[in-house]
C-alpha cells in the first residue's frame, strides 16, 4: 500500500508520514529529497529552471507510483500539475493535511530558509501570498481521499483513518 501525504508548505506531512510509517512499519520517503538525489541538484537550484523542475518532478511521481509499503510526503506543487493528482489517488491512499494561515504562519519561520517560494518576499505581504496559494491549491488538494485538519490530527485518530482505509485500492 502507498499512502500519499499532500498539503501546503508546513501542513504537516513530513512530521505526520513519518509517524505513521513508523507505526505501519512501511518505508518513508519525502518527494523533495528524491528529486534531489535523482537530478544531484539542490531543490531550491532545481525550482530555477521551470522545466528542470517539472520534470525531474515529473520522473519522482512515475518512481514513486511504483513502490510498495512506503508513506510518501508529497511536495506541495506536485499535486497540482496535470493529472498527477489522478495519478496518486490510483495508486494510493491520498490525505490532505490541511493547515490553515495561521498554524502556516507559526511554522513558517522556522522553515523560510528552506523554502525558496517565500524567502524574498516582504514579511509584510506573506500572508496575503500563502492564502493566495493555499487558495489555488486547495482546488487540487480537496480531490485526495481523505482530508483532514492537521492542528485536530492525533496519532490514535490517524490510525483510526488509515485503519478504516486501508482497503480501499
Amino acid at each position: 500500500m502507498l499512502i500519499f501525504f499532500i498539503g501546503y508548505v508546513a501542513s504537516g506531512k513530513r512530521k505526520w508520514g513519518q509517524r505513521l510509517a513508523h507505526e505501519l512499519q512501511y518505508d518513508f520517503v519525502d518527494t523533495r529529497e528524491l528529486m534531489e538525489e535523482k537530478t544531484g541538484e539542490k531543490y531550491a537550484d532545481l525550482l530555477k529552471n521551470k522545466e528542470q523542475f517539472i520534470a525531474a518532478e515529473q520522473a519522482v511521481l512515475e518512481d514513486i507510483i511504483k513502490l510498495q509499503n512506503t508513506v510518501v510526503a508529497v511536495g506541495e506543487m506536485m499535486p497540482c500539475r496535470d493529472e498527477n493528482m489522478d495519478k496518486l489517488k490510483n495508486a494510493g491512499l491520498t490525505f490532505f493535511l490541511r493547515a490553515g494561515l495561521g498554524c502556516i504562519m507559526m511554522k513558517l519561520p522556522k522553515k523560510k530558509h528552506k523554502i525558496p517560494m517565500v524567502q524574498n518576499i516582504d514579511p509584510d505581504f506573506l500572508p496575503d501570498f500563502i492564502q493566495s496559494e493555499l487558495e489555488r491549491r486547495k482546488l487540487y488538494y480537496k480531490q485526495a481521499h481523505i482530508n483532514y485538519l492537521e492542528r485536530d490530527l492525533r496519532k490514535p485518530k490517524l490510525m483510526e483513518i488509515i485503519n478504516n482505509n486501508r482497503f480501499m485500492n
